[in-house]
């Protein structure tokens, strides 16, 4: 029980400016570098993770692009392969050479164009057969010594499999002649012999500059390397030349290309004829450097504004209460030597400007009534000291207001600490409230200010009544700005709230109107209540009119008595009320009148 007091005390023997500076760096200055370093280290995991996921996308994209190149290529091989017209033309025995060209001119020449036209990524198809009555020329060769000597025969030789894919340097069918290294599907005519009894091979090239397209599309993820069973560099992001790097490869095998880069590798596919065939990524990591690097510079440079600005605000802050508080703490020490100069300074609008004030109030009070003792000390010495004590503790009493209303204050700081959140918006609410009533110098208001007081007062309720209670305000934006007594509308609400909501069971409801209407402004407050009897209405509106001072009724007798002292006759308040079904309060006043 002693352990509270202990610590308060110790927390008012710190200094004010120790207090803000601890406030500053605890709840200002540590959030903003641990929430800006949490950011970052978010931020990063999920820029790589993006890019992770980007490298993963376009590896698959290249594989997949690659696949449909090749497996284009195969269908083509195999529907050429299926055509028996071609296979019988070829393995039969020509006598002389004008009877090849008059079946090549008819069935032959044009035969296997069609299929490059079908996929037009095959540049080029030939179909070599061990026929030395043909003629090569145009898609159909000889199958001869110099055929036979090609490295893409041998291995297509060497090789079990009726498929496979080899890569080749040869020559671009029209001027200029240059150098082209193409992509070639083998498809030999061994074990099967529904192509016939005689050695056939059809080739389709497929130029690398197709795959180099797609390497250089992908060129900002990463870098690309295709690989054949050799693990022969074919074709890469950096080269078309199909030479094998030495120096690369053996980067690739090894997964050392540095801590900044990845290395991802995929087969090109399941069948027979990819067996070997690989398609190597290495990432390019500079993009999740240039990501991160540009959020640092701008979190960085967010960081540093905003703490600039929350230190300047805290200078402000801090400077503005140290040089009230010491004037009002240098003046209060003069009072010890019967000095009561008041505060010649800007003592602005908050708390420490209201007790500035007050204190100016006070002495100048004290000074007066000083020199009024002094002038009637000798002739009214004990009548005027009586007098002086009165009106100095009616000076204190000016002060309790000001006193319930800081308490209201420091409740809510208390309730806002220990997380009491159902109270601390009544006691807000209760806190203008009070305020409002305290600062009210006019006795007209706006019905804007009207209907904000009203409103604090109905959220006070709705704490009360929880869900049973319920309001509506509609109200003509355009009236917002006249103006009428204060405390017109709020007495007809509380009365709502207390003789109509509190008596049912039902969820109760009040409706807030104010409109224009034929006689002028029109203001009505409409509830569910339990409702009157006529008799109970009339003797009501009785009470309400009544000249004769009556305890019943205060706050709707003083709303109609101060109506009729502003607009007189013009002025119509009525209630309307019937048993279970509510009432409704109105009146309106013409707009000359306002």
């Amino acid at each position: 029980m002693k352990t509270k007091p202990r610590i308060l005390s110790k927390v008012n023997d710190i200094p004010l400016t120790i207090k803000f500076l601890i406030i500053y760096v605890v709840c200002i200055l540590t959030p903003i570098i641990l929430i800006n370093v949490a950011f970052l280290e978010k931020f990063y995991t999920v820029v790589t993770q993006r890019e992770e996921n980007n490298y993963n996308i376009s590896m698959e994209r290249a594989k997949n692009d690659i696949n449909t190149l090749i497996e284009g290529g195969i269908a083509a091989s195999h529907s050429i392969s299926t055509d028996a017209t071609i296979y019988d033309l070829l393995d039969a025995e020509y006598e002389n050479v004008g009877e090849y060209y008059d079946i090549y001119n008819s069935t032959l020449r044009n035969r296997l164009s069609m299929y490059s036209v079908a996929y037009n990524y095959i540049t080029n198809i030939g179909l070599y057969v061990d026929n030395p009555s043909i003629r090569p020329g145009g898609t159909y060769f000889y199958i001869d010594k110099s055929i036979k000597n090609t490295p893409w025969y041998k291995d297509l030789s060497e090789s079990n499999e009726q498929v496979i894919i080899r890569t080749y340097l040869g020559t671009t069918n029209s001027a200029p002649v240059r150098p082209i290294q193409y992509l070639s599907i083998l498809r030999s005519s061994k074990n099967n012999h529904s192509l016939g009894s005689r050695e056939k091979i059809l080739k389709v090239d497929i130029s690398l500059d197709k795959v180099f397209t797609i390497f250089n599309r992908e060129r900002d993820f990463m870098s690309l390397y295709l690989l054949d069973p050799q693990n022969t560099i074919v074709c890469s992001t950096t080269g078309r030349n199909g030479q094998s790097n030495i120096d690369v490869l053996q980067k690739l095998s090894n997964r050392s290309l540095g801590q900044e880069n990845m290395v991802l590798e995929t087969h090109l596919g399941s069948a027979s004829y990819f067996k070997g065939w690989k398609l190597i990524g290495v990432t390019n990591r500079e993009r999740i450097s240039d990501s991160v690097g540009d959020t640092l510079s701008f979190v960085l440079i967010f960081a540093f504004i905003s703490i600039l600005i929350s230190s300047l605000l805290m200078f402000i802050i801090v400077r503005s209460y140290n040089y009230r508080l010491k004037k009002l703490s240098k003046h209060m020490l003069k009072f010890k030597d019967g000095k009561f100069d008041l505060i010649d300074i800007n003592e602005g609008e908050d708390e420490i400007g209201g007790v500035i004030r007050n204190f100016n109030l006070m002495a100048a009070r004290i000074n007066t009534l000083i020199n009024d003792v002094y002038k009637l000390e000798l002739q009214k010495k004990s009548l005027e000291l009586e007098r002086v004590r009165a009106e100095i503790n009616f000076l204190q009493s000016q002060m309790n207001p000001h006193f319930l209303f800081n308490t209201l204050n420091a409740i809510l700081v208390v309730s806002i600490k220990n997380n009491y959140t159902e109270i601390v918006d009544v006691i807000k609410y209760l806190s203008k409230t009070l305020r409002r009533l305290l600062s009210w110098k006019d006795d007209l208001v706006t019905i804007e200010e009207e209907l904000s007081f009203t409103e604090m007062y109905l959220k006070i309720e709705k704490f009360r009544f929880c869900d049973k209670f319920q309001y509506e305000i509609n109200v003509n934006e355009t009236l917002l700005d006249y103006k009428i007594p204060k405390m017109s509308l709020q007495p007809l609400v509380e009365n709502a709230c207390k003789h109509g909501i509190q008596a049912i069971k039902e969820v109760g409801i009040i409706n807030i109107n104010i409109e224009m209407c034929e006689s002028g402004l029109l203001v009505r407050v409409k509830d569910n209540g339990s409702g009157m009897e006529q008799y109970t209405l009339m003797e009501l509106m009785e009470n309400i009119k009544s000249e004769v001072e009556l305890s019943a009724s205060i706050g709707l007798r003083n709303v109609y008595r101060r109506l009729r002292l502003y607009y007189g006759e013009d002025v119509a308040f009525n209630i309307e009320s019937r048993i279970n079904a509510g009432t409704t309060i109105y009146f309106t006043v013409p707009f000359e009148k306002l």
